[in-house]
This record gives structure tokens, C-alpha cells and sequence, in this order.
């Protein structure tokens, strides 16, 4: 579909951010705590779509999503309507909803990136506005750079004395990367510790000890990496790899024009890109941080208090970060809502043995007997 005289007010008129949630509160705080210093007066309104509901951290994180909304109603809006489902279909749902009807580009930003810059909006619907006069209906999406991402992280290592210093004299190794030893599009193989391969399931994806220290080296230090990355250009990811989306700004047709009848909307979206010859570029000028992959999770969670405390000097917020910032209440909190599900998961057994029971009742004495047991039981009828 063609687009014509794109500005930067255009889109913005048309435009949405979306994130879509899941079960992982304590990023999703720092996400939003992020969005609270440096979105919320960008103009553009920001959905959260729930998708996971009833465990005590999808509930948890909806309740965080539910405590912005509230210090921001104007902007931030909270979706609970759509049935939890796979990524791409929920977001497809969403999408093709009359709440989404007036929106033509979106950008979708995983629950657990922080920006970091007031200007990033701006900048990123600048890039679409110059990647799409230059490229036309082949441009897929503009992104940005991602400290914890296969092909951001390589770039800071590329773009940093420092760090290229450090990660090659004293983090690198020969590693694995790859999706699985049989995939057609990105197989196992052993890549020297001079190489680190940015596309998807690459370097810092495997080893969570790298995404560790480059949280370290960048998310820690939010001035040093925003100043890492002021002077970085606008350059294309080659889409024959697969780019590991962490933020993505596309025109809202792109969700539909991707479907290959999958589930992952990263592997489709790649797959699309690579077969139609699609573009991707990234303004490196942009620094966002992700704080972990579901791979590097179990290495990198215990940093989160850590970043928690250097972010509430960095945004320095009139409001706390988190909706409970002390271990013990929220294990005393996890701990109520276990005892509560236990209840009522002890209440339906009964239940369904009453109805068991019933059934029994009438196949062995017929339905006049169980009526009249049923009314016994129920205090009915003695």
C-alpha cells in the first residue's frame, strides 16, 4: 500500500505503541517507569495487551500495568478483553479490533525494553519517514539499537574501543549459536571467539554471562551508553538473518502481510523479510536497553534490583518504580495468592466429585431417586 507525503506529524496521527505483556512485573515496571520519563508526552498512546492471566505473575503483571494506567490514564491503557493466545494472534486480534481501526503504524516494544532518550519517538518515525523515501513499499520496519540483542550488542562492541578492548581480551570464547542442530534457516554451529554472529539465536542470545556484563558496561551507566551512541548512524540489517525484534516500527498492514499461517510472529516476520526482499533498518542513535532474553533469564533476574536502584536516580520519578519493592512482602504476597488458588482448586474438586456422584446416582437409580437425594442433600427436602 502506498504512503504517501509521510511527516512526522502524519504518523503520529496514525500512530500507536504497543507492548504486550506477559508474566515478567519486575521488567515491565522498569519498561514503564522508562515510558513515564521519556513517552508519556511524545504524543502517541500506549497499549498494553494482557496476554496471561490467573498465575500470580500474570496477575502481578497486569496489576503493574493497571498502577501506570492509573498515575497516566491519558495515555497509557491497559487491554484485558482479548483471550490470552500465541504472540501474533493476539496482536493480529488486536489489530483487526475497532480500538485499532483509526491506527496505521504501530511500535511495538517487548515488555521489558527501557528507553532512555525523550527524543526516541521522534527519531525512530524520522528513520521510517527517510528509510521509506528511499526504499518505497520494500521497507519492512526501522528499528533501533538494543544493548542486550544479538546484532545491538555486536554493534557497541564495534563502535567502542572500550568495550572492544575488554570483550575481546577478556569475554570472548568459541561458543554455540544457532536455533536447533537440524533448523533449515539457522542450524547449530561453533563460532570462534573473534566472531560474534548478531543474527537471532546469536552470541549474547547463548551466553547470558555476556548479557550480564553489558548491563554492566550500558544499562548501569545510562549516560556513558547514551553517549556511546549519540553519534551512531542509520544503517540496513541484512534480512536474510534473523533480527532478534525488540522494538520494530512498521506500518500496521505488515502484521497481516506476514502471515504464513505460523505462530511466531519473529521467525514470520524474518521469514517474510528474507523471501520478498524486504528492508530493515536500524538508527543506531537510538539506545534502548532489553534486560533478558527467556535463554539468559535464570543469569541475568538478579540484576534487577540493581537496575531498579539505578534507574530510580536516573529517572528520578515522583513516584516509586515498583508496585512492591520488598522481597519479603511479595513472597508473603505469592504465598496468600497460592493459599487462595488452593481453596478454590479444592472447592471445584468437590464440586465436580458432587456432579461424579450425581451422575453415578442416576445411571444406578434413575432420575426420581437422584431428584429426591439431590433435595436431601440440599436441605430441600427431608
Amino acid at each position: 500500500m502506498k504512503q504517501n507525503c509521510l511527516t512526522r506529524e502524519s504518523i503520529k496521527s496514525k500512530a500507536a505503541i504497543l507492548i504486550l505483556a506477559y508474566a515478567d512485573y519486575e521488567s515491565l515496571e522498569l519498561a514503564l517507569a522508562s515510558h513515564a520519563k521519556f513517552t508519556v508526552d511524545a504524543g502517541l498512546p500506549i497499549y498494553i495487551l494482557m496476554n496471561g492471566r490467573r498465575t500470580y505473575d500474570t496477575e502481578r503483571t497486569c496489576a503493574v500495568a493497571k498502577r501506570y494506567q492509573s498515575l497516566f490514564p491519558e495515555t497509557i491503557k491497559v487491554i484485558t478483553d482479548i483471550l490470552p493466545q500465541k504472540p501474533y494472534l493476539a496482536i493480529r486480534q488486536l489489530f483487526h479490533s475497532s480500538l485499532f481501526s483509526n491506527y496505521e503504524y504501530v511500535i511495538k516494544l517487548d515488555d521489558d525494553v527501557m528507553v532512555l532518550t525523550p527524543d526516541w519517538v521522534d527519531k525512530l518515525i524520522d528513520t521510517y519517514i527517510q528509510s521509506y523515501e528511499q526504499e518505497g513499499e520494500s521497507l519492512a520496519y526501522v528499528t533501533s539499537l538494543v544493548n542486550n540483542n544479538p546484532y545491538g550488542f555486536k554493534k557497541l562492541i564495534d563502535s567502542s574501543e572500550e568495550l572492544s578492548e575488554e570483550y575481546y581480551t577478556r569475554m570472548a570464547r568459541r561458543h554455540l549459536v544457532g536455533c536447533a542442530p537440524d533448523d533449515n534457516y539457522n542450524p547449530y554451529r561453533i563460532m570462534p571467539k573473534e566472531t560474534i554472529f548478531d543474527g537471532g539465536f546469536g552470541t549474547v542470545w547463548q551466553l547470558g554471562y555476556l548479557g550480564r556484563w553489558i548491563h554492566e558496561k550500558t544499562t548501569l551507566q545510562p549516560e556513558h551508553y547514551i553517549e556511546l551512541a549519540r553519534n551512531l548512524p542509520v544503517e540496513e540489517f541484512d534480512s536474510r538473518k534473523r533480527y532478534s525484534i525488540n522494538c520494530m516500527l512498521f506500518n500496521k498492514a505488515l502484521w497481516d502481510e506476514m502471515n504464513n499461517g505460523g505462530v511466531d510472529d519473529e521467525f514470520m516476520a524474518h521469514v517474510y523479510c528474507m523471501l520478498n526482499k524486504k528492508k530493515i533498518y536500524a538508527n543506531l542513535s537510538v539506545p534502548m536497553v532489553h534486560i533478558a532474553f527467556a535463554s539468559q533469564r535464570d543469569e541475568i533476574r538478579d540484576m534487577i534490583p540493581q537496575i531498579r536502584d539505578a534507574y530510580t536516580d536516573f529517572l528520578a520519578l515522583p513516584f516509586p518504580i515498583a508496585l512492591c519493592g520488598n522481597r519479603q512482602i511479595e513472597i508473603e504476597n505469592r504465598l496468600r495468592f497460592l493459599e487462595k488458588s488452593q481453596k478454590h482448586g479444592i472447592a471445584a474438586s468437590k464440586a465436580v466429585e458432587k456432579v461424579r456422584g450425581g451422575i453415578q446416582c442416576y445411571q444406578e437409580h434413575g432420575l426420581k431417586y437422584t431428584v429426591n437425594r439431590t433435595l436431601v442433600h440440599l436441605h430441600v427436602k427431608r
